[in-house]
Formats: C-alpha cells, sequence, structure tokens
C-alpha cells in the first residue's frame, strides 16, 4: 500500500511527537525532534520519486529529528549549566532572600537561598528555591544543599 507525501510526514510527524513525549523537562529536545522531522521529511520528499520519494520522506523525516533532537538537547544543556553556574554562585555567597538570575538562549529562571545554618555532617547548609521559566509555565523547585567535601554542594532532598 503506497502513502501519499502528505500520509508519509504526518506519520512522521506523529512519531516524533510521541518520542518527544517520552522524557520530562525536555522542551528543547522535543521542539527540535518535532522542526528536525518536518524538515527532514520536507527534503527527503524532493529527493525521491513515485514510491521512493515515500521512503525518502520518512527517511529523511527520521534522520531530521535525530538531528533536531541533539540540537535541542544542546539548548536543554546550556540552560542547566547557567542554572547551576546562578545556584552555586546563590549558595556559597548570596544574600538571603535575594533572586540570583541565570538566562540562556530559550530559558532563564532565579534562584534564591535563605540563611546559612549547620546540620550534623556539616557546617554550611542553605535552603533554597529555584525558579524555571519555560515557554508557557514556571517550575518551582524548594530544596536544601550543604557543602561537602571539595566544596561541593550536596542537595539533600
Amino acid at each position: 500500500m503506497l502513502f501519499s507525501k502528505a500520509a508519509a510526514l504526518a506519520a512522521a510527524g506523529v512519531l516524533a511527537l510521541s518520542l518527544a513525549a517520552c522524557g520530562p523537562g525536555r522542551e528543547g529536545e522535543g521542539f527540535g525532534t518535532v522542526a528536525g522531522a518536518v524538515g527532514g521529511g520536507l527534503i527527503g520528499s524532493t529527493i525521491g520519486g513515485g514510491s521512493g520519494r515515500v521512503a525518502a520522506t520518512v527517511i529523511g523525516a527520521g534522520l531530521g529529528g535525530l538531528l533536531g533532537n541533539r540540537i535541542g538537547a544542546a539548548i536543554d544543556d546550556d540552560a542547566r549549566a547557567r542554572a547551576e553556574e546562578a545556584e552555586y554562585d546563590a549558595l556559597e555567597r548570596g544574600d538571603e532572600g535575594r533572586p540570583y538570575e541565570w538566562r540562556s538562549e530559550s530559558y532563564s529562571g532565579t534562584v534564591m537561598v535563605g540563611p546559612t545554618y549547620a546540620r550534623a555532617r556539616y557546617d554550611r547548609c542553605r535552603t533554597y528555591e529555584r525558579r524555571i521559566y519555560l515557554r508557557n509555565r514556571t517550575v518551582v523547585e524548594r530544596g536544601e544543599s550543604c557543602r561537602g567535601p571539595g566544596g561541593r554542594w550536596v542537595p539533600l532532598d
């Protein structure tokens, strides 16, 4: 049974959306997967002829989805690195209740810390609140970290 170009693109899009929905907190990867699959499918549809065009569309969509997913992951990694840097600064020398901001190309957020206190096995601990601003929602996380050996902050949650 032969599929039309539109049906092949629709199937590739549904597959890409299904794969993108597999991991929470991976909005950049999901968007990259879908955009890559659609673009790859469109490029693939111009290559083949007849039934080969359908195969080229599906293959193009699959390869485009994989490439787009990796680009989306890099955006997420950039945001994570900037958030971790702001969190470290806030925990290490931050003023209580002051928001420490971070921003990446697609995401932004703040980190606020509470007062410094001691806890069993740790000389220096702080509570924190993270706010991550995604495209259409805000994620708020609260926790507690203590400074461990080597100056590394260890989450206790």
